[in-house]
């Protein structure tokens, strides 16, 4: 009797203790599925994100995308462009070494012209140097016969 009587004086506090023990229990099965909830919605949230980016990733690809195609034909242009370019600039140095040499062979005529003139000028001094030495040696001769008469 006395087990009865343990019993039956125990069982309040063992359905408290169990009842205590199941509700830790059931609360910390709340935390645990408040927490993968919470977990399942970032996951949600950024799988909504990457659709966004992933939408708008799509709507701008052919913005920003180039087939090959396209890529040849638009160096093929450009590679025009620039062979025009280099073709014209090409034809301007070759239109400005002809000037030049224009310019040189002028400036060798006019050189040589330059080199007759100072060839003359200086056949010219020569000459007029040698005429001045010939009055000064006539007038020397002049004066001695003025002398010896």
């Amino acid at each position: 009797m006395e087990g009865d009587v343990l019993l039956s004086q125990a069982w309040p506090i063992l359905v408290a203790v169990g009842g205590a023990v199941v509700g830790g229990v059931f609360a910390l099965l709340k935390w645990f599925a408040a927490r993968m909830l919470e977990e399942i919605e970032q996951r949600l949230k950024r799988i909504d994100d990457l659709e966004s980016r992933f939408e708008r990733l799509i709507a701008e690809l052919p913005l920003h995308y180039q087939r090959r195609e396209d890529f040849v034909r638009e160096m093929q242009q450009a590679d025009g462009r620039y062979q025009r370019i280099v073709e014209s600039v090409i034809d301007a140095m070759r239109e400005e070494v002809a000037l030049h040499r224009r310019r040189i062979e002028e400036l060798e005529k006019q050189r040589e012209t330059d080199v007759m003139r100072y060839q003359l000028r200086d056949d010219a001094i020569r000459e007029y140097t040698s005429l001045n030495a010939k009055i000064d040696r006539v007038y020397e001769v002049l004066m001695e016969m003025k002398h010896d008469r």
